[in-house]
């Protein structure tokens, strides 16, 4: 299987502050020579590296141009050895086709966690999506179905714990791929 970048041209980045000291940049650049986008990247000497805060978890928040959901069904991240993000909440707002009777857009969902290795390579993780619910007499329950991967509006990434003993992440790049 050959997977493709799929983040498209004008992304919106959010993230928790970075450390003082730090900075964030993002590339959403044509590359010149195919013409499609490069992945997003948090790169050397600019990566992203934050802390946690007593308040809330370290995040990454994409979100996505209006009419440009991509439809990806994985995504790829690269931190640096010894910083890694070792659980990760993987929060999906999906796109909603308004033409469906019943359809409401629920903002972002947890579709579930993933769990990188302390590792200095990139990683690539099929994204969970939220599960499907249904009603039933006893309640609202969620339900297996066979979907297609669905539009994207934006996607969120709260770290939960770090390998680093201060609880420090450093993220140099986050791919969606299709």
């Amino acid at each position: 299987m050959s997977l493709q970048s799929v983040l498209p041209k004008g992304t919106k980045l959010i993230t928790s502050a970075p450390l003082p000291g730090s900075t964030k940049k993002h590339i959403l650049s044509p590359d010149s020579s195919s013409g499609e986008n490069l992945p997003l990247s948090l790169s050397a000497p600019s990566a992203s590296t934050s802390t946690p805060s007593p308040l809330a978890a370290p995040f990454v928040h994409l979100v996505f141009p209006a009419g440009e959901a991509p439809q990806a069904s994985h995504l790829a991240l690269t931190f640096q050895g010894g910083f890694v993000g070792t659980s990760v909440n993987v929060w999906v707002g999906e796109e909603i086709d308004s033409e469906r009777e019943g359809e409401v857009e629920l903002g972002l969902e947890l579709g579930g966690r993933i769990y990188p290795e302390d590792k200095n390579r990139r990683q690539i993780f099929e994204i969970p999506f939220p599960p499907t619910v249904a009603s039933t007499g006893d309640g609202v329950v969620p339900v297996k179905t066979s979907k297609p991967v669905p539009q994207i509006r934006e996607i969120k990434l709260e770290f939960e714990k770090s390998s680093d003993h201060y609880g420090r992440i450093t993220l140099y790049s986050l791919e969606l791929l299709a």
